[in-house]
C-alpha cells in the first residue's frame, strides 16, 4: 500500500475528535430535546391546573351569583306576597269597619248573644269595679221582660244593691257606673280604639272560620 493511499495517524485521530463531537452534540441536542419536552409537558400540566383553577372559580362565582340572585328573587317575592297581604288586610278592614256598628246591634238584638253579652260584662264589672252601689244605664226602649233579665243575671253574681236606670243615649249595649269607674259596652266605646279593634279584627280575619267565636 502507497504512503498516499493510508490515512495518517493524524487524519485518523481527527476523524474520531469530529465523530464525537458529533456524538456530543446529537447527544446534548437530545438533553435540549428532552428538556424541552418536560418544560412543555409542565408548562401543560401547569396550564391545566390553572385551567381547572379558574374553571372551579368561575364555577363558584357562577353558583354564588346563582345563589344571590335567589335569594334577591326570594326576597322580592316576599316583598310582594308582604304587600299584597297589606293591601288585603287594608281593603278588609275598610270594608269590615262601617259594618262593625251594624253587627254589634244585631248581635244585641238576639235575645241569646245579648245575654251572653251582659254575662262577660258583669263578670269583668265584679272582676273591676267596687262590689256595691252599681248605676246600669240600659237602654231607653227595653221592654219590663229585658229589665227583668238583667236583674236576674244581677242577682245571679250576688248584686243586689244595683240601680237600674234607662237612658236614651243607649240604644245598644250596657253601661255600669260604680264610685266613679265605668264599665261601657256600647258600640262608642267598643269601637273608640280603632287601632285595637283593627288589630283584633285583623287577627279574627287571618284564624279564619276556625278562630270564629259564638
Amino acid at each position: 500500500m502507497s504512503a498516499a493511499a493510508s490515512p495518517s495517524t493524524a487524519q485518523l485521530q481527527a476523524d474520531a475528535l469530529a465523530d464525537e463531537i458529533q456524538r456530543r452534540v446529537a447527544a446534548q441536542r437530545r438533553e435540549l430535546l428532552d428538556a424541552a419536552a418536560r418544560e412543555a409537558d409542565e408548562i401543560r400540566a401547569r396550564a391545566r391546573v390553572k385551567a381547572r383553577r379558574q374553571m372551579r372559580r368561575a364555577i363558584g362565582e357562577l353558583r354564588a351569583a346563582g345563589r344571590q340572585r335567589t335569594q334577591q328573587l326570594l326576597a322580592a317575592l316576599e316583598t310582594a306576597a308582604r304587600q299584597q297581604a297589606s293591601q288585603r288586610a287594608l281593603d278588609a278592614l275598610a270594608a269590615a269597619w262601617p259594618r262593625l256598628s251594624d253587627a254589634l246591634a244585631r248581635r244585641w238584638n238576639d235575645a241569646n248573644a245579648r245575654s251572653r253579652w251582659l254575662n262577660a260584662q258583669l263578670a269583668l264589672a265584679r272582676s273591676r269595679l267596687p262590689a256595691a252601689r252599681w248605676v246600669l244605664r240600659h237602654p231607653a226602649k227595653w221592654s219590663a221582660a229585658e229589665r227583668d233579665a238583667l236583674r236576674a243575671l244581677l242577682e245571679a253574681r250576688g248584686v243586689t244593691d244595683a240601680r237600674m236606670q234607662a237612658d236614651d243615649r243607649v240604644g245598644v249595649g250596657l253601661v255600669i257606673e260604680a264610685d266613679g269607674a265605668r264599665l261601657d259596652s256600647t258600640p262608642q266605646a267598643l269601637l273608640a280604639d280603632r287601632g285595637f279593634v283593627e288589630a283584633a279584627l285583623l287577627a279574627a280575619l287571618e284564624s279564619g272560620p276556625t278562630g270564629a267565636r259564638p
